[in-house]
């Protein structure tokens, strides 16, 4: 009795979220069967569910090995936007190709909702990983990683601290994501005391009452913006790049010191002896923290850079696009032999 009772409670805790809670496993109503093209798929992460996006070539055969890449995308966006982008276009050269929308974004679990948490993100790739790793028709030897705009800096992570990732790559990448405020001008100082009061206060109302304060993800630009919150807020916000999984345009406050604390550019170092590539724009703002991403890498490492790209720009406009598929396809292709 005592045995029968015992299996039964196996059964249950395996069939349960909760059973995911320590990492991964994949949804009991996640397919097992798929096709070539997009497939949804599901997972956990920490116990919460993740949906994603698995894209296999068109000439796609049951039982055949393929090389994987997971693709991670911008702050606060959903898988059918830039990051869907690059896995489309890479399964279409060959690659078995994966992305998430994280958790608390789009179909994914999770509370509060829009909640930005780069170490959150970064678990929840290393589970994407797990997932890919899991799939019979991966091999799991050609492993490889690819992260968008700050997708850059958590995949980076993830890449960093996890052996199974072979090969790494970035594009439009952001790494150190503290800088952006603290760059040693004056009162960069109060401008983090002031993140970190409004987060808490924020945080507090949250534990006392279940309430939670949002500000804008893409703050509304004018003529005095720079020119990547103008590329932002027209991609995100616009029919370019607006989609229904993207819900409402906001993050919640209580994130905004975690956010503000990540930053991932004095580990880069640590991929090796993993390659790294570095793609950018050279008419990105965000050119330099790439360069500063490669210095710090040690070799083999590559800056790549694509003529008259901005850093949206190398988002979704094809002809940046293509270039930066054709280098990454030659870049996982050789590095994941």
């Amino acid at each position: 009795m005592k045995r029968v009772l015992l299996t039964m409670l196996m059964i249950v805790l395996i069939a349960s979220p909760s059973f995911g809670s320590m990492g991964g496993r994949i949804s009991p109503d996640s397919p097992t069967d798929f096709n070539a093209g997009k497939n949804k798929i599901h997972f956990f992460s920490e116990g919460l569910k993740v949906v994603g996006n698995l894209y296999l070539p068109g000439d796609y055969k049951k039982g055949q090995k393929y090389p994987a890449v997971v693709v991670v995308g911008p702050k606060g966006s959903v898988k059918e936007q830039t990051a869907g982008i690059y896995a489309k276009k890479l399964s279409e050269t060959g690659f078995l190709t994966l992305v998430i929308d994280h958790r608390t974004y789009g179909e994914s679990e999770g509370e509060p909702r829009h909640y930005e948490n780069p170490y959150m993100k970064v678990e929840d790739v290393k589970n994407a990983t797990s997932y890919i790793g899991s799939l019979v028709d991966v091999d799991t030897n050609r492993i490889g990683m690819l992260g968008v705009c700050n997708g850059g800096g958590f995949g980076a992570a993830a890449a960093i601290y996890d052996g199974r990732v072979k090969a790494y790559a970035s594009v439009s990448g952001l790494f150190d994501l503290r800088s952006q405020i603290i760059n040693g001008k004056p009162g960069d100082k109060k401008n983090l005391l002031d993140i970190m009061k409004q987060s808490g206060e924020a945080r507090q109302k949250y534990f006392e009452t279940g309430e939670v304060v949002y500000i804008k993800q893409m703050p509304n630009v004018d003529e005095n913006s720079n020119q990547l919150r103008k590329e932002a807020y027209e991609y995100y916000c616009t029919a370019r790049g607006l989609c229904p999984n993207y819900g409402e345009n906001k993050m919640a406050v209580m994130s905004r010191d975690t956010r503000r604390s990540y930053d991932i550019t004095d580990q880069m170092g640590l991929l090796a002896p993993r390659p790294y590539l570095a793609i950018a724009g050279t008419k990105a703002l965000t050119l330099g923290l790439s360069k500063i991403a490669v210095k710090k890498a040690s070799e083999p490492k590559e800056l790549w850079t694509i003529e008259g790209a901005t850093h949206v720009a190398l988002y979704d406009i094809d002809k940046y696009v293509d270039q930066a598929i054709s280098k990454l396809r030659d870049f996982y292709s050789v590095s994941m032999k």
